[in-house]
């Protein structure tokens, strides 16, 4: 029993995820600084949940200056690799093709660190259970990744139907303004052009 329990202890050191959404004003960049350490595998999972074209510049850069990734008017995307170096790794977000809409981005950062050889029990020195457990500890993390990520699709779909809903009105408004308008303009015209007719 004790071996199953330092099994689900080490599970739950793998992996650190942590998700932050923010605000990119127009024409400005927001960066974030993530210390990672040396062969730690990342994953990034990013999208865009309002605002303008719904599209951003993306730019990882690690600690020694170079570029792992460069994306280019993505409005969501997913990279993965394993940091080479150690130190403050730059997740740099760009909205400098927009003069006018801020744009708000959600962002997941997964850290699974690698664990010592000694730490992590042979796939032999598991039960039928404890490996049940390792499967159903990954199916479960797999489900929760994908329930964030369709919470974030619902809150991007909501904020667009909103929009649309938003615009319709005050087109529906502007159309009955320039109805009425129309219609007094006629009324107006109407009435000068028998005054016309009656002084002939």
């Amino acid at each position: 029993m004790k071996l199953l329990q330092k099994v689900i202890f080490v599970l739950l050191l793998l992996k650190t995820v942590f998700g932050i959404t923010f605000t990119v004003e127009p024409n400005k960049k927001e960066c974030l600084f993530e210390e990672i350490k040396k062969q730690t595998p990342v994953t990034i999972l990013y999208q865009v949940v309002s605002g303008g074209g719904m599209d951003i510049n993306l730019n990882i850069i690690s600690p020694t200056g170079k570029p792992l990734y460069t994306g280019e008017k993505e409005n969501e995307g997913k990279f993965t690799f394993v940091s080479e170096d150690e130190g403050e790794y730059q997740f740099c977000f760009g909205n400098e093709m927009s003069t006018l809409t801020s744009k708000e981005v959600n962002l997941n950062i997964r850290l699974g660190t690698r664990s010592q050889k000694s730490d992590i029990a042979k796939k032999r020195h598991l039960t039928q259970l404890e490996t049940g457990v390792i499967e159903l500890q990954e199916g479960l993390q797999k489900i929760l990744s994908e329930q964030h990520y369709l919470m974030i699709r619902e809150r991007r779909h909501r904020n667009t139907t909103e929009s649309t809903n938003a615009r319709v009105l005050w087109w529906s408004f502007l159309e009955a303004f320039l109805l009425m308008a129309m219609a007094i303009a006629q009324i107006y015209y109407l009435k000068r052009m028998f005054k016309v007719q009656r002084a002939i």
